[in-house]
């Protein structure tokens, strides 16, 4: 599985940060169909875990499947 990390910007300035598994691609189009309209969405990184084999890549993914996307950002100061 790959999965990636990607850097979102709202409307106001704000950074927020989201984990999307799927290709580099369908991270960036994932998060956008999630976030509201005027916010952008940029991969930070390379594909995260794609070189992991599927149990460790579910653990560090927080047991995010093929076409999942979560907020990583809100909760832990990160905003």
């Amino acid at each position: 599985m790959e999965a990636h990390l990607l850097r979102v910007i709202t409307d106001d300035g704000e950074y927020r940060f989201w984990l999307a598994a799927g290709t580099e691609e369908e991270a960036v189009q994932l998060v956008l169909d999630a976030i509201p309209e005027g916010w952008t969405a940029k991969v930070i990184g390379g594909g995260w875990f794609s070189g992991c084999d599927e149990a460790a890549a579910l653990a560090l993914t927080g047991g995010l499947a093929p076409g999942e996307v979560r907020e990583v950002s809100r909760g832990i100061g990160l905003s």
